[in-house]
C-alpha cells in the first residue's frame, strides 16, 4: 500500500524514520550491540592486516560502481585484501549486517546512517565517502501530460518519493524553501523507484523524485521532463552515500584499523578513476543492471576520494532542519580518517 503525508511546516517534528524504529526493534530482540569483551585490536596477520577477507554490503545502484571496479581490477588484492560484495535488499538489512557482524562494512545512504546514529542504535563510523550528487543526478520529474510543468506547480500535487526523511523529500524541500515555494501542501507518496514511472504514467502521482539511473530511464522511456534539480542551491554537491562500519567491543571498526586503511586506499584509487566514463559504464551495466544505451546517458556524480567532516555535516544539518532527527548530530567523531592513497 502506498503511504502519503503532507508537510505543514519546515520545522514540524516528523515521525521517527522507519529505519530507526526497525533497527531499534531488532536490537531489542536480538542484542545486536553485543560482542566479545575484547575491545582491542586483533593480532595483525600478513601485511599487518587484522583481516584479509572482508564482506561489504552493496545495493545495485550507480553509487557502488567504483567498489566493483576496485574488486574487478585487483586494487583490493594489491592491498592484501579479498573483498566480497554481498548484495543486500535494503538499508535496514545493510545496517543490521554490520551490527551483527555478518558484514564488515556496508554501503549506506548518509540519511539512513545519521538517523540511526542520532537514535544511538550503534556507534556507526564512516569508512569512506561514496557519492555526492551533481546537477541532474537527483531530480523532480514529471511526464508531459502531468499538471506539473514547473516547480511552482508542485504545491497541492502528489509527488512520489522512496520514503519520508530521505534525500528524496528533504533535498527538494530544501531547494524549494530557498526559492520561496510552499512545499507544505505537497502530498508525498512513498513507493519504490521502479514503481514511480508507472505511477506517473497512470496518473497515480503528478511527479516523482528520482535518482540516476532512474532520471535517465524516465526521460528515455516516458519523455519525462525535469521540474526541479534537487541537487542545486543549498543541496549542490550534497554527499549522498558512503561506506559504514560499527565500532565498539569486538566490532570491526575497532578491531581492524589496518584493514580499514587498506580498504580506504584501494577504494580511493578506484574513485579517483571514476571520472572516466569508459571505466564506470561497464560497472553500471554489470552490477547496477542498466542497459548499455542508458548507461551511456547516465549522469556520473562525484565520487570523492577523501572524507571531509564539513561536507558530511551538511547532511546532518539538513536532517535536523526538517525534523528528521532531534538535536544536533556532530559528524566529525563518526569519521575514520583516510590514509594517503597510493
Amino acid at each position: 500500500m502506498l503511504r502519503s503525508v503532507t508537510r505543514r511546516t519546515a520545522r514540524a517534528r516528523l515521525p521517527i524514520a522507519a529505519l530507526a524504529v526497525a533497527l531499534a526493534a531488532t536490537l531489542t530482540g536480538c542484542g545486536l550491540l553485543g560482542g566479545d569483551d575484547d575491545g582491542g585490536t586483533a593480532n595483525p596477520g600478513p601485511g599487518g592486516l587484522e583481516k584479509t577477507q572482508i564482506k561489504v554490503g552493496t545495493i545495485p545502484v550507480v553509487d557502488v560502481a567504483p567498489l566493483h571496479y576496485a574488486i574487478d581490477n585487483g586494487y583490493f588484492k594489491a592491498e592484501g585484501l579479498e573483498v566480497t560484495a554481498e548484495v543486500v535488499k535494503s538499508g535496514h538489512e545493510a545496517l543490521n549486517g554490520i551490527m551483527s557482524g555478518t558484514l564488515d562494512i556496508t554501503f549506506s545512504t548518509y540519511a539512513a546512517t545519521f538517523t540511526a546514529q542520532s537514535k544511538r542504535i550503534a556507534d556507526f563510523k564512516v569508512v569512506a565517502d561514496g557519492l555526492a550528487a551533481k546537477p541532474n543526478h537527483l531530480m523532480v520529474v514529471a511526464t508531459p501530460n502531468s499538471k506539473v510543468k514547473k516547480a511552482t506547480d508542485l504545491p497541492g500535487k502528489k509527488v512520489a518519493i522512496t520514503a519520508q526523511n530521505t534525500f528524496t523529500d528533504l533535498a527538494p524541500m530544501a531547494v524549494m524553501n530557498v526559492q520561496g515555494i510552499d512545499y507544505s501542501e505537497i502530498e508525498w507518496i512513498s513507493m519504490g523507484l521502479p514503481q514511480m514511472l508507472p505511477a506517473m504514467l497512470d496518473g497515480s502521482v503528478d511527479a516523482a523524485v528520482v535518482v540516476e539511473p532512474w532520471v535517465t530511464k524516465a526521460m528515455k522511456e516516458a519523455g519525462a521532463v525535469p521540474v526541479l534539480d534537487a541537487a542545486s542551491g543549498p543541496t549542490a554537491e550534497l554527499p549522498m552515500s558512503g561506506y559504514i562500519a560499527v565500532a565498539g567491543p569486538g566490532k570491526f571498526a575497532t578491531t581492524s584499523p589496518n584493514t580499514i586503511a587498506a580498504f580506504q586506499r584501494a577504494l580511493a584509487r578506484a574513485q579517483a578513476e571514476a571520472t572516466d566514463r569508459s571505466k564506470m559504464e561497464p560497472m553500471f551495466v554489470k552490477y547496477a543492471k542498466i542497459d548499455e544505451p542508458t548507461a551511456r546517458l547516465v549522469t556520473i556524480a562525484t565520487y570523492s576520494t577523501t572524507l571531509e567532516a564539513n561536507r558530511l555535516q551538511r547532511v546532518a544539518n539538513l536532517l535536523e532542519q526538517f525534523g528528521a532527527i532531534k538535536g544536533k548530530l556532530e559528524v566529525a567523531p563518526m569519521i575514520i580518517s583516510s590514509p594517503a592513497s597510493g
